[in-house]
């Protein structure tokens, strides 16, 4: 098992320890083998849950953040260094990269902006960024050194919020480039964070163990968890008006909802070591989110039934990392150690409709 590297500790290390958080924020990751699947192959049709899986050009890219794009494609962020990247990929498969303007940026979340760009973390260089859909980068710097970004979505006010790591704080950005931070209760350590459906920004603190809250004008309330092991990852907006995310602290990995006014429910996945990081709702009303140590993708409704899909190529450490509702209607994720970006189809039978 890796050792975990708190971000009090990641402040003063080489760039090159700044690329492995993804994988450390996970202290269970890959440390126990999953179950063998046979996983099912297909083109751009198919049943609910088939999986085609699409290799990055660039060896070794670490494929991490994923967003559906104004474009009709979806993008995702290339962490491989010397070759910090964003990608983008067409419905059926074809990549194109978008170079960074100079290597140690490590993007790590990207959104799709209210502008018509998409804005990315730069976690090791201290940098919001926006790319054009044509692929021109442009860079604004954080006001506090050592702020390490992570998290990144697009706000119900028009404009871009993220998660300061390192600075402990949630910061805002609008379309011309203009930042505000807001401060945070001590430690809170904000990692991932998304517009919430009472108009309200929520972010998950993976090593606080809770769940946090802020207005659009910057009040802030944190909602601890009640397992003292838990670690929330991602979260997102679901259908029914709550927010969900995943927690993959100690043996009890699950998926949590959490309602607006902060009322929690918790549904255990069947495989106690199954890694759940990336989570994001889906045009058929459910949830979908990556389990990142059995290579499978799963669906939870509404109602906290369960489905798992496992990727075509299990048990190779493939690392399915984050999840996206991509243009084209199906699920799309990327695979960290695999080096690959996924397709899942979904369908819209009702699964997730009251």
């Amino acid at each position: 098992m890796p050792e975990t590297t708190l971000p009090s500790q990641r402040r003063h290390r080489a760039p090159a320890r700044w690329r492995r958080l993804a994988v450390l924020f996970a202290c269970t990751l890959l440390s126990v083998p999953g179950p063998a699947f046979a996983g099912p192959h297909g083109g751009d049709e198919g049943p609910v849950g088939r999986i085609v899986e699409f290799a990055v050009p660039t060896e070794g890219a670490n494929p991490a953040g994923i967003t559906g794009g104004p474009d009709g494609n979806v993008w995702f962020t290339i962490q491989a260094t010397p070759f910090n990247k964003i990608g983008r990929i067409t419905p059926q498969g074809r990549i194109k990269e978008f170079p960074l303007p100079h290597p140690e940026r490590f993007p790590d979340d990207i959104t799709s902006g209210a502008d018509g760009n998409l804005w990315f973390t730069e976690s090791g260089h201290n940098h919001i960024a926006r790319i054009t859909p044509q692929g021109k980068v442009t860079e604004f710097p954080l006001p506090q050194a050592d702020s390490f970004p992570y998290g990144i979505t697009r706000g119900p006010d028009g404009n871009v919020w993220f998660a300061e790591n390192g600075a402990n704080k949630i910061g805002r950005i609008t379309p011309r480039g203009t930042i505000t931070q807001f401060a945070l209760p001590p430690e809170t350590l904000p990692y991932r964070i998304t517009a919430g459906p009472d108009g309200n920004l929520w972010f998950t603190s993976p090593f606080k163990n809770t769940i946090g809250r802020i207005t659009p004008r910057g009040t802030v309330k944190l909602f601890p968890l009640p397992n003292p092991e838990g670690a929330p990852f991602n979260i997102a907006a679901g259908p029914d008006g709550n927010l969900w995310f995943t927690d993959s602290g100690g043996l009890g990995q699950a998926i949590g909802r959490i309602t607006p006014r902060g009322d929690l429910r918790f549904f255990p996945l069947p495989d106690a070591n199954s890694g759940p990081i990336g989570i994001a709702a889906g045009p058929d009303g459910n949830l979908w989110f990556t389990e990142s140590n059995s290579d499978r993708i799963g669906r939870i409704t509404p109602r906290g039934e369960l489905t798992e899909f496992p990727l075509p190529t299990p048990n190779q450490g493939s690392t399915p990392f984050h999840i996206a509702k991509g243009p084209d209607g199906n699920m799309w994720f990327t695979e960290l150690l695999g080096n690959k970006v996924g397709r899942v189809t979904v369908g819209d039978h009702g699964h997730g409709k009251p």
